[in-house]
């Protein structure tokens, strides 16, 4: 007997889960119910169940600030239930699949195909192996035609959602855009449904989504045609009657201030990545990093309220005693309320019972020296981070990241003479025009760095350097880029360790091979999905962990879906169709074609902060704050 055909009901799962999975697994705590502000509504008394899902391991997954903002709002609609599931780790799939038991909610150990809705937050390419995993151990078919007219919940993702190509087949339903915005239209429409008994998930039932609730992408509703041209993508994608929109637009909150806080944030039993409170200050940016996607697809700009972050502050550190805040966006030292924040969170009559430290995981280095010097006793000095991304300053203009020598030689002077000790740099190597002359001068820059004193003296500063490769991403203006080859990659690796000194100098590569693989879904289309599957029906999982990827079971599954990944990383033509043309993120096509002409000219584009429309495309919303 298969999972799907027990019934529904009948057995006790959570007694079955402690008994029989608990003691057997490596970390008991990533299946513990119960935490620390986590809700427990009872089935019955509620009409619309939700599993909130996240393809990930629960140390990563119940550190994601969105999810916990979806949970609280799902939990405060009448008569909707909403609970947590996270990718089990190896060890326990492999006894969920041994035993027989299916992958259940945290909460209240249901199984997940008795919900109504399964909402995945996507955060990343390699996870779609979890993705289907997590469904196959549900006892969910895997493609969504095999679920329709079928007692199955209907899937949807939202989250990453920058070219969905690959997972097309798999979901019924992408949401665009800011979750808040749609999380709850969603729920009052399944309500609505399912007290109409007219909840079955297929296309008839996708099709009256779309046309209540903007934003949506339900792929079965559009027709593709896939080139088989190696340099084009899906030549065409339109849709299926003339009442389906095209592109299908994002949603966005207009005031982030007003978006409900998760101030009873979940605690968990272990240690979360990131084990402190978070806050988010700030969403989108408009630097205009042509490597960047979250900044191209998260705009406009729009800031909370500074007495709202403080509020929230105080709420978060009173429901889960943490000591420790971090003031999350794309760039903190942006944020126009910075100084004020930081100010008011010195206070320590707002945290009686303990000191409060304040962290800034995302600050430009050149915003660091006049906005926080005077506060930089309350900011903890773990370490300093800063992200140069390219190692000259002419590729530096290249990819429009207005950052010169001096001003990173002169930031880390000023963090040595107040104290820092441990410096952290982001580099990247394979963007487009780069030569060695540009690795060269990364290596230069770091020693300059090293030979930094502090009263006179020799510091003692430690650099930390993680170096990546440059990865081509939808909706940005290097989209059309190549993806550099593996061994143009390792060349520049090698020359980086032979002439960087190791004293005080430690430096971390991500895995080419992982990048390669990432660099293929980046811009995939749905002929991947096959490849995805044969993925996953081979035991991959959890891609995006280094030690797990298996390349052979990934090169295999290309040959056997005969499909050459290298297709996938070739420059593109400006004038092909691209997979993701179905979807508008507000800043246009033609601006980033505009963007990548001057990069290879090597000018620069200003920020919006300097008071000029750059005409992006995001104007046509009117929903632009900063006054141009």
């Amino acid at each position: 007997m298969n999972i799907m055909e027990r019934e529904k009901n009948e057995v006790d799962w959570s007694n079955i889960i402690e008994e029989q999975l608990l003691p057997l697994v490596e970390r008991p705590s990533r299946y513990i119910n119960h935490e620390i502000n986590s809700s427990h509504k009872k089935w019955e008394d509620n009409t619309l169940h939700i599993a909130l899902v996240f393809p990930d391991a629960y140390e990563i997954g119940i550190s994601h600030l969105g999810l916990k903002i979806l949970y609280s709002i799902l939990n405060k609609i009448p008569g909707v239930m909403a609970e947590r599931c996270y990718s089990p780790w190896i060890d326990a799939e492999k006894i969920l699949r041994e035993k027989n038991i299916p992958l259940c909610s945290i909460e209240s150990s249901r199984p997940l195909n008795e919900f109504d809705i399964i909402g995945f937050s996507i955060q990343y390419e390699l996870s779609y192996t979890n993705i289907l995993a997590i469904l196959d151990l549900a006892g969910i078919p895997l493609r969504s035609e095999n679920r329709w007219g079928k007692k199955m919940p209907l899937i949807i993702a939202g989250g990453n959602v920058y070219s969905p190509g690959p997972l097309e087949p798999f979901i019924d339903a992408f949401a665009l855009g800011d979750g808040e915005e749609t999380i709850k239209r969603i729920a009052d429409w399944a309500l609505n449904k399912i007290n109409n008994n007219s909840f079955t998930p297929n296309k008839k039932l996708l099709d009256d989504l779309i046309k209540k609730i903007p934003g949506i992408y339900a792929p079965a509703l559009y027709e593709t045609i896939i080139s088989n041209d190696p340099a084009q993508r899906i030549c065409v994608t339109k849709p299926s009657s003339d009442n389906i929109p095209f592109p299908v637009t994002k949603q966005f909150a207009k005031n982030i201030s007003e978006i409900p806080v998760a101030d009873e944030t979940i605690v968990p039993y272990c240690e979360a990545i990131h084990d402190r409170a978070q806050i988010e200050i700030m969403r989108g940016c408009v630097r205009g990093c042509r490597f960047c996607q979250a900044g191209m697809v998260t705009r406009p700009l729009r800031e909370k309220s500074a007495d709202k972050v403080v509020e929230e502050a105080v709420s978060i550190i009173k429901n889960t005693g943490y000591d420790e805040i971090s003031l999350t966006s794309l760039s903190s030292g942006d944020y126009s309320h910075i100084a004020e924040v930081l100010k008011k969170l010195r206070n320590q009559k707002l945290f009686p019972n303990a000191p409060v430290a304040v962290a800034l995981p995302s600050l430009r280095i050149d915003s660091y020296a006049e906005i926080l010097a005077d506060t930089s006793e309350k900011v903890r000095k773990n370490s300093f981070t800063f992200a140069p991304e390219a190692g000259s300053e002419r590729l530096r203009q290249v990819i429009n990241k207005q950052l010169s020598n001096k001003e990173i030689i002169d930031t880390i002077q000023s963090i040595i003479d107040i104290g820092w000790l441990r410096v952290k740099a982001y580099f990247m190597i394979g963007l487009p025009t780069e030569t060695f002359d540009d690795i060269k001068k990364m290596v230069q820059l770091i020693q300059q760095l090293l030979s930094l004193k502090k009263n006179g003296k020799k510091s003692a500063l430690q650099i930390n350097i993680s170096i990546a490769a440059f990865i081509p991403k939808s909706f940005t203006p290097f989209q059309w880029a190549e993806f550099s080859s593996i061994n143009d990659l390792i060349e520049k690796r090698n020359f980086i360790f032979k002439y960087l000194p190791r004293k005080r100098v430690k430096i971390s590569f991500h895995k080419f091979q992982l990048s390669k693989l990432e660099a293929v879904f980046a811009r995939g289309d749905r002929k991947l999905a096959d490849v995805a599957e044969l993925a996953f029906k081979a035991g991959c999982r959890f891609d995006q962990w280094t030690e797990h990827l298996d390349v052979d079971k990934w090169n295999q599954a290309f040959a056997d879906a005969d499909i050459n990944p290298d297709d996938y990383l070739k420059q593109i033509p400006l004038n092909s169709s691209l997979p993701w043309d179905v979807l508008d993120y507000g800043v246009s096509k033609e601006f980033h074609i505009k963007e990548w002409n001057k990069a290879f000219k090597t000018e620069q584009t200003p920020s919006c902060f300097d008071g000029k429309c750059v005409q992006c495309g995001i104007q046509k919303w009117n929903a632009c704050p900063i006054k141009l």
